[in-house]
């Protein structure tokens, strides 16, 4: 498997998915699941594809929505609904949802956006290129650029040697977070994990990194921390803690920076997935695609703030700079 982690970049596929699928059209009536831990705005860019492709919510296209608004225990149940409602295509949003629908899914095709940790765990995904005839989608390589965020994050704060790895308690999260502790160890990088399970606790952990004294932090990615992201940047401004989240909706909102895989292109592409398996592409023939366009952004307002430096390294790779 090979990928080049870069400013600019395209959608690589990389394998092949084997799984009975759905036969339809973009003119017949089609009825999708959308299944989220949080709502976000990145659904637009969704449905705006599925528009482009032909499908118009209201007379050729339903949208069945489901949120389970920060609690994760919420989501197999609504997978049973989405399922009872009739859903031709179950379309998830971040690992928590994808490894609901995966157990819950009973033979629904699945389009996802983040890698379902389920299927590696019981073994039906041995890898990208054969995941089992369970489902298929965007892989964010949020296992793989944790290294490449730790690297960034030195740069733009000299002397780093404390840093603090917030995740949501997703399978998904928990395991990059365990990567990004192994990455910050192997360059001298002393690292602790927070959780952020819910938003009551989101507060409460920027003062406790405040306090102790931790000199920066790496925040996965999380449909439940981009909902929040106006909140979850004004907390790291105020408790002055250099922030990296994985999208730039955190920079605009006043957050240090970010890097991570373009979410528009990738739920974009979700899109074109839902449109080849509803006019009856085999999933075998859909292989699952792995993000190789990621964008960097920085907010030099905030840099300032901190009185951090402009690293000349960063600032050459930025793809978004804020003021």
């Amino acid at each position: 498997m090979r990928f080049r982690l870069g400013r600019r970049g395209f959608i690589l596929s990389t394998g092949l998915v084997v799984a009975p699928l759905l036969h339809a059209s973009a003119q017949a009536s089609l009825r999708i699941g959308w299944l989220s831990i949080s709502p976000h705005p990145f659904v637009a860019d969704f449905r705006e594809r599925l528009r482009q492709l032909g499908y118009i919510e209201g007379e050729n296209l339903v949208i069945e929505y489901r949120y389970a608004h920060e609690d994760a225990t919420l989501l197999p149940a609504m997978v049973d609904e989405l399922i009872k409602a009739g859903v031709s295509i179950l379309v998830t949003s971040g690992a928590a949802a994808t490894d609901a629908a995966v157990a819950a899914a009973k033979g629904v095709p699945i389009v996802f956006v983040g890698i379902p940790t389920i299927l590696f765990q019981n073994k039906a995904l041995t890898s990208l290129a054969r995941p089992g005839g369970v489902a298929t989608g965007i892989s964010l390589m949020t296992d793989e650029i944790g290294s490449k965020m730790i690297d960034l994050m030195r740069n733009a704060v000299p002397g780093l040697t404390r840093l603090a790895i917030l995740q949501d308690d997703s399978s998904g999260n928990v395991r990059v977070a365990d990567l990004m502790v192994a990455s910050a160890r192997s360059v001298g990088i002393e690292s602790r994990v927070f959780s952020l399970a819910n938003p009551e606790l989101f507060a409460r952990v920027f003062a406790e990194v405040e306090a102790a004294r931790w000199q920066a932090a790496i925040v996965a990615s999380s449909p439940l921390f981009t909902a929040h992201a106006r909140v979850l940047a004004g907390l790291a401004a105020t408790h002055r803690v250099p922030a990296m989240f994985d999208n730039p909706l955190f920079v605009r909102a006043g957050a240090l920076m970010s890097y991570g895989a373009d979410l528009t292109a990738a739920f974009r592409r979700q899109a074109e997935l839902v449109h080849r398996v509803a006019r009856g592409a085999r999933l075998a023939d859909i292989p699952i695609e792995q993000a190789t366009k990621f964008i960097l952004a920085f907010n030099r307002t905030a840099a300032a703030s901190l009185g951090l430096p402009l690293s000349p390294l960063v600032m050459a790779s930025v793809d978004e700079l804020i003021d």
